[in-house]
């Protein structure tokens, strides 16, 4: 039987600051609120390892129609970024920005590269980040991945 995790909460009166802690599973997860927004997520594990996330720098999301018009996109426009994740629903494609390479991680890929290893072993891991949004979404839409990484089988 797993463990149950015990959630705690506070705020202020009129809501505008919140933090959430989680205890479970070896470790303490702290989230910080603000207006409905999730400032920061720190993480305690057992070992005492302290990690801090910042959620706005999170990968941001940019859907597009096709394969083609999403790598044009990526070659001419200052909001799409590296990293940032790039969805095609109607090619059943999803994939990141590395670079001027957009690059799938679902088996569909259109116009986009291919990806013969696990998204979050791209280069090192320096896409984590960006596999993690975009593996969750392609989950979401029910796309298969063009590799599984050893985490999710």
């Amino acid at each position: 039987m797993s463990e149950q995790p015990i959630v705690s909460s506070a705020s202020v009166e009129d809501g505008s600051w919140m933090l959430k802690v989680r205890h479970g599973d070896g470790k303490a997860v702290a989230e910080v609120w603000s207006f409905g927004v999730k400032l920061s997520i720190t993480t305690l594990t057992d070992a005492g390892v302290v990690t801090v996330e910042d959620p706005a720098a999170a990968p941001a999301v940019h859907r597009f129609g096709s394969t083609s018009e999403a790598y044009d996109a990526t070659q001419c426009r200052d909001d799409i970024r590296d990293g940032d994740v790039l969805v095609v629903e109607s090619e059943r494609v999803v994939g990141f920005l590395d670079a001027a390479w957009p690059v799938a991680i679902t088996e569909a890929h259109g116009e986009f590269h291919g990806l013969k290893i696990p998204a979050r072993e791209h280069k090192d891991g320096r896409f984590a980040a960006s596999a993690d949004c975009a593996e969750r979404i392609a989950a979401e839409l029910d796309f298969p991945l063009a590799a599984k990484s050893a985490r999710g089988a």
